[in-house]
């Protein structure tokens, strides 16, 4: 009853979306002819991609026509109207197929589920089968085109199991071709002939398979074991046949000792002895008490082994206690250590300096120079020779550290241009470090200069005396390289 409700339903929802379609004004499309032509084209691309060639073919190939008259006139030159007048026909054209393709979404939604996942598991990959089908498919969208929903109605059930026996064919298609290669091959080679045995056993396994899939395709991870062993049988005739064509040219008692000779060179592997003197039968007995009692050592040997390996865990485990702590120590030891050797070389480096030449603090676990006696002259980067001895005294004091990171900060105050300050700044620590470099205090790549222009006042730069206690070189002492 719901069915019949929605079939009657669907030609009034049809009529209302054509009546608007055609109510609305046509507007001309602008732009330049090739632009038109172009748009046109991407919009069919976009619509074919959305499946609405296949939901409604005759409006969009009718679309597709115009735009190919349109495309033709483009290219001969025609008039700008003729080749406007079809873009509008395309237009129109792609736009009532986009609304019916909607009305054939609307009427035919399980059929198009069933369609999708066909495609989507290769089935059009299957030639004939599919074709027939689709064919059939896109008998139901014109109907809907033409407005024959009773026809529509009437086969929509047997197109979607259609298209359910194509998908399935194709999941067959997909897990068992290898297969089927092999068995066709065996077939075209008359093994059964020679191996009917293994050749009802293979064939039993790709059957058993094929029905499996035809119940359960979507169950992929037992399809695929069951199509592996399908394969495995199939390989498995292949290789009994030839065995088989080997044993048929060869007297009893030869096959006899060719299969001696095999378990002979599998007792010899397994240390069982030579087992010559008895039967085939026994052979095997007694080679299979030998597996059997290797499993049982190996079994024996991986359970000692568990045991070793957590008796190795709990060692490593107190071991990594015992060196936590250890280190833990060692860890405090060095670290009072290295604060107690800064805390003299920081009192040693102190005495270097008057208090007008320089004051040296303690920043974090860095060093400070503040050169309070280095003079420049006004707006300029040059080092004097009065500088000379300040600079010998920050020499020996970096070196007191042995091979120190050391930064060469240049201050200004805020007298000028920001710019022209950082500028400036940067130069008076680059020749600070020109000279520190030169006098082999350190390699160049541990020194480095940094100008901060007025970034970083230490003091107002409102009085004269705040500003030359701005204008500064700072040389900061990392005591512990970087790696």
């Amino acid at each position: 009853m719901g069915k019949r409700i929605r079939f009657l339903l669907v030609p009034l929802f049809l009529v209302i979306t054509v009546a608007c379609a055609t109510t609305q004004p046509e507007v001309a499309p602008t732009g330049s002819p090739a632009q038109l032509v172009q748009e046109l084209e991407a919009a069919l691309a976009a619509a074919k991609a959305d499946q609405v060639d296949v939901l409604a073919p005759g409006s969009f190939n009718s679309a597709q026509s115009s735009y190919l008259k349109a495309k033709q006139a483009l290219e001969s030159g025609a008039r700008i109207t003729t080749i406007s007048d079809y873009v509008a026909e395309g237009t129109a054209g792609l736009k009532k197929a986009e609304e019916l393709a909607q009305v054939s979404r609307t009427i035919l939604g399980q059929v198009n589920e069933a369609r999708e996942k066909a495609l989507k598991v290769g089935a059009d990959q299957l030639g004939e089968p599919f074709t027939a089908v689709e064919n059939e498919y896109l008998k139901l969208t014109r109907a809907i085109e033409n407005d024959n929903l009773s026809y529509a109605q009437r086969n929509a059930a047997t197109v979607q199991a259609g298209f359910r026996n194509v998908e399935i064919m194709a999941i067959k298609h997909n897990a068992l071709k290898d297969a089927r290669q092999m068995m066709a091959q065996a077939d075209q080679a008359r093994i059964q002939r020679i191996a009917p045995t293994a050749h009802k056993e293979a064939l039993d396994a790709l059957v058993a398979a094929d029905a499996f899939i035809e119940r359960n395709p979507y169950e992929s991870e037992a399809i695929g074991q069951r199509a592996a062993h399908a394969e495995f049988m199939a390989r498995r005739l292949t290789a009994i046949h030839t065995s088989s064509q080997q044993f048929q040219t060869q007297t009893p008692e030869a096959s006899a000792l060719y299969v001696e000779g095999l378990l002979a060179r599998l007792a010899g592997a397994m240390d069982a002895g030579d087992l010559r003197d008895k039967t085939v039968d026994a052979q095997l007995s007694a080679l299979t008490g030998a597996v059997e009692a290797n499993r049982q050592q190996r079994q024996t040997l991986e359970q000692e082994n568990k045991t070793h390996q957590s008796q190795i865990v709990q060692l490593k485990q107190q071991l990594a206690g015992l060196e936590g702590l250890s280190r833990e120590q060692q860890d405090a030891k060095q670290k009072l250590t290295a604060e107690r050797e800064f805390n003299e070389r920081f009192d040693e480096v102190q005495r270097f300096f008057r208090p007008d030449e320089a004051e040296v603090y303690k920043q974090g676990n860095q060093l400070v120079i503040r050169m309070r006696g280095i003079q420049f002259p006004v707006g300029q980067a040059t080092l004097t020779p009065e500088n000379y001895t300040l600079l010998s005294k920050v020499q020996r004091a970096i070196q007191t550290f042995g091979q120190p990171n050391v930064t060469i900060e240049g201050h200004t105050d805020s007298t000028g241009s920001a710019q022209v300050n950082q500028e400036l700044s940067q130069k008076r620590a680059e020749a600070v470090r020109t000279y520190l470099v030169a006098n082999k205090t350190l390699p160049s790549d541990r020194i480095r200069a940094a100008g901060y222009g007025p970034e970083r006042p230490l003091a107002p730069n409102t009085t004269p005396e705040g500003r030359a206690i701005n204008r500064r070189i700072d040389v900061v002492i990392n005591p512990s390289p970087a790696p």
